[in-house]
């Protein structure tokens, strides 16, 4: 897991049934933004970005997926998205797929989609600029896609072997394993019956009509966004973008997007999943709340003090499992959206065989125990520290961050009116944030986070194991029982000791060489013949990158002690340096770069049940 990434992912991230929910946010949108409304009701978002040089992205956003399709159209939105490929109004048949491979842009590369619960995403990415012809082809593409869809009798009856094989491909452990937890997870809420690839019998036999009314219901420019981003003319590229979906046609009598809610409730659910392919058992526990409708400036900072806590407390249970000395191969903590009007809060713990209530005691505990006592001014300094230095790391890079990345952002802007600044402000509000908040306040918002209604418990393992799974009880004991016990206030233990304990003396330098094919690249031999090769490059400020080989490797191992030669670089990685273990050499080493990349040069992880 990336520190930094899931740091300010941490950071950027209402209930009435059947309700239209506005969401809203009071922060401005990123100046540098394009944006407007067509008569239609079409959204656009258009932004000058030269990462790649020459190249642009195009994206098709439909607020609209698997959670308004009706019991007899399951799998139909998911469906729908496939062909999209399969023939429109201007490009027959294969005719989009073929346009954009002979012009460079690869299906499955640069041409994509996905269809969520909530909403259906296509894009065409990294489109060469230099050619007009094909920005125009391109920009119609996104046209057909609005409301222009051939949808033939043949080409659906086509469509239903991919599927159907997709259906197959998919059913993973993990997905049967979620499968199995949604109804518990989602009890009395439409999300518990809409996995997005739907019921194979309804792909098989619905009859065609059924596809066209979904399409003809909610593929409707009123929900739908075009977003560009690339090294492109701003101000041509909203002309044409005026020009081309402006005339798409907006129905009169047009269906309210509603939001399904997940039922509020005071009873503990509890649920169990097995698998024949699962590996451990696991025990997670959620807390389920509501996604704020209006995402202002409290809003971010409840997320700022969400991610130090998750943060803090991960680092707590790294502890515990370097020591290994209890139950648990791995424990977690996260905030993770669970549906668009929903979000959670989650402690997980993976066990050792046999194992498992003992691990998600250990989980429960330390969470007790940072709920009771309060983070210690060391865990939070380091904490800030490690915040701001991606921050840094970000600020410095913000011209390296490529469009689909920026792309991403206007996705969750206008889908869930997540706030999009300039990189200046963002840095600027995110950094001020991180600066004021005190030890005091990040404690009393810990003691909120917990609260005793609407928790749910997952168990799940392998079927093997699922007969030894703990019941709903045997869980609710161990809760009542950590609230109950004497608990010690945690300690942190810092190891202020130098990195390097010894005066280092440099090896001198025998010779110098050329690098075939890398001019800037300078080669060094040194006197004990270790061979050094150093390339500065401005593409990444304030990061220097090492790595180092030598010749050898399992080649070299004798055959009974393979075994020991896989594990033995994973075994070195978590074992620390001298007198550090691995979590103080983490935090001694804990600067600029060190901890990880930016959450800006990583294309956004969606929503988990899209296809």
């Amino acid at each position: 897991m990336n520190t930094k990434k899931n740091i300010i992912l941490g950071i950027l991230f209402l209930s009435f049934s059947g309700a239209f929910a506005q969401f809203k946010t009071t922060i401005p949108l990123n100046k540098n933004v394009t944006t407007g409304k067509l008569k239609n009701g079409l959204t656009y978002y258009i932004l000058h970005n030269e990462e790649p040089k020459d190249r642009a992205s195009f994206y098709f956003i439909q607020n609209v997926g698997a959670i308004l399709e009706d019991d007899n159209q399951n799998g139909l939105a998911h469906f729908l998205e496939h062909m999209a490929f399969n023939g429109t109004e201007h490009f027959k048949g294969k005719g989009i797929i073929k346009m954009l491979e002979k012009n460079g842009v690869s299906f499955g590369k640069d041409i994509n989609a996905f269809t969520a619960q909530d909403e259906t995403v296509y894009n065409i990415s990294t489109v060469p600029v230099n050619n007009q012809k094909l920005i125009d082809s391109t920009l119609w593409v996104l046209h057909d896609w609005s409301g222009s869809l051939s949808l033939t009798d043949a080409e659906i009856d086509a469509e239903r072997g991919v599927i159907r094989e997709e259906w197959r491909t998919r059913r993973t452990s993990d997905f049967r394993l979620k499968h199995q937890t949604d109804a518990v997870l989602y009890k009395g809420s439409k999300y518990s019956k809409r996995d997005v690839i739907g019921d194979l019998d309804i792909i098989n036999n619905f009859k065609y009509q059924e596809l066209r009314n979904y399409y003809k219901k909610w593929y409707r420019p009123d929900l739908q966004a075009v977003i560009i981003v690339g090294d492109i003319d701003v101000k041509e590229m909203e002309q044409k973008v005026k020009t081309i979906f402006s005339g798409i046609p907006l129905m009169k009598k047009a269906a309210v997007r509603t939001y399904e809610t997940i039922p509020k409730h005071d009873e503990l659910y509890f649920g169990t999943a097995s698998d024949k392919e699962a590996s451990s058992t696991v025990i997670t526990l959620r807390y389920i709340f509501d996604e704020p409708l209006v995402k202002d400036s409290l809003v971010i900072r409840k997320n700022v003090m969400n991610s130090f806590y998750t943060n803090i407390l991960n680092n707590r249970f790294k502890e515990l499992i370097l020591k290994n000395q209890g139950s648990s191969l791995n424990l977690s903590s996260y905030f993770g959206g669970i549906s668009r009007l929903s979000n959670s809060y989650n402690i997980s713990a993976s066990a050792k065989k046999g194992k498992s209530l003992e691990a998600f005691e250990e989980a429960y505990t330390e969470a007790e125990r940072l709920n009771r006592f309060g983070a210690v001014q060391a865990e939070l300094d380091r904490t800030k520290k490690l915040f701001i230095s991606s921050y840094d790391d970000f600020i410095s890079n913000k011209d390296k961050v490529d469009s689909d990345s920026w792309a991403d952002k206007l996705i969750d802007y206008f889908l869930k009116a997540k706030p999009f600044l300039t990189a200046e402000d963002d840095y600027k509000q995110i950094v001020g944030i991180i600066n004021s908040i005190s030890l005091d306040e990040l404690n009393a918002y810990a003691k909120t986070i917990q609260k005793p209604t609407n928790q749910v418990v997952l168990v799940t393992g392998s079927d093997e194991d699922k007969n030894s799974f703990p019941t709903k009880e045997a869980v609710v004991n161990v809760m009542k029982k950590v609230e109950s016990k004497t608990l010690e206030p945690y300690v942190k233990k810092v190891n202020n000791a130098p990195l390097v304990a010894k005066e280092l003396k440099p090896a001198a330098i025998k010779k110098t060489f050329e690098v075939a094919g890398i001019k800037d690249a300078k080669g060094y031999i040194l006197e004990n013949d270790a061979k050094i090769i150093v390339l500065p490059t401005t593409y990444s400020q304030d990061q220097i990158v090492f790595s180092a080989y030598s010749k050898g490797g399992k080649s070299l191992v004798k055959t009974e002690d393979l075994s020991s030669a896989e594990i033995a670089t994973t075994i070195a990685k978590s074992s620390g340096l001298g007198n550090f273990d691995n979590i103080g050499l983490k935090e001694k080493t804990n600067r600029k770069s060190c901890a990880g990349e930016s959450v800006y040069w990583r294309k956004y992880t969606r929503f988990s049940g899209k296809f």
